[in-house]
């Protein structure tokens, strides 16, 4: 569903009914969306110019909806012991390639985000999946093709075994990306996850290669932090966002918690960040040169 439907929906979903301008500050969208919106599906709602309320078949939409995101089903205690059985059968984080796992209330927190915002529906991607989220949002009852790429052919082994076993619509792609992305990967995906190498060299491959994958109302989820005395590092991460045309929708402060990554306090910020028509990857082709951080990143 059109994510402007669904907050409007969702809003109205209570039984509440709500002036247009109400209808605005309760589901955060633009009087243009609501009015959009309400053109659209003119079956979905009930409005008399002045109130707006949900009609029955907006109600039965809205409760389709919320089953197919998963939102309002039992929660992470049904499939948490899941998870963790999974990541207990990765080997020691590999320093070699970033890699510091998150805890598992993080990754919860990632699966429940990326399903309430319905982006498993839009075509979901993970650049590097060595916390195994890919798998959380499966566990947390995504209805669609998951699909993860990485370098590490052990994490796809984990992702192919587990999709095996339960019967998961999901994808496992051997790629490194200082390679360019297949050709049958670009354009594709409504939202990319990616939790980049430290280093800046790393950081702007990996945004440069989601900006290739991505369709023109796409989303990107990156996480990255900085220590307070080392904030320029964050603001160097800001710019390349800003350089590659991504729209800055929303941070999540100390999303994201570590078994280490000291150096960070442990803890980095999820950013959500939208497609513009200004969009570009900045890094194509082939790539050569360290992009991990078993050195400290350039000033």
């Amino acid at each position: 569903m059109y994510e402007g439907a669904f907050r409007i929906l969702r809003a109205l979903g209570d039984g509440r009914s709500l002036s247009r301008d109400e209808v605005v500050h309760v589901a955060g969208e633009a009087s243009s969306v609501v009015r959009e919106v309400i053109e659209r599906y003119p079956k979905w709602f009930e409005d008399d110019e002045r109130r707006i309320r949900c009609s029955e078949r907006g109600l039965a939409a809205l409760a389709r909806e919320l089953v197919a995101r998963g939102v309002g089903e039992a929660g992470a205690e049904a499939w948490r012991d899941a998870y963790k059985a999974m990541a207990a059968e990765r080997s020691a984080p590999k320093r070699e390639l970033d890699q510091i796992y998150a805890t598992t209330d993080t990754v919860v927190r990632r699966a429940e985000l990326l399903l309430e915002a319905g982006e498993h529906q839009r075509g979901l991607v993970f650049l590097g999946d060595d916390d195994l989220t890919s798998a959380a949002v499966q566990l947390a009852g995504a209805s669609r093709k998951v699909t993860a790429l990485d370098t590490d052919e052990e994490v796809l082994r984990i992702l192919a075994r587990h999709a095996e076993q339960h019967g998961w619509e999901h994808d496992t792609v051997h790629h490194d990306l200082r390679q360019p992305i297949p050709k049958a990967m670009r354009g594709r995906y409504g939202a990319v996850f990616t939790d980049p190498p430290y280093a800046v060299e790393g950081f702007r491959l990996f945004v440069s290669r989601a900006a290739e994958m991505l369709k023109p109302d796409g989303r990107l989820y990156i996480c990255f932090g900085q220590s307070r005395r080392a904030s320029e590092r964050g603001l160097q991460k800001q710019r390349v966002l800003g350089e590659a045309g991504f729209l800055i929708e929303a941070v999540f402060e100390d999303f994201n918690h570590y078994q280490g990554a000291e150096a960070i306090g442990s803890r980095s910020a999820l950013w959500r960040c939208r497609v513009t028509p200004q969009t570009k990857p900045l890094v194509r082709g082939d790539v050569e040169g360290p992009l991990y951080t078993s050195r400290s990143p350039d000033p």
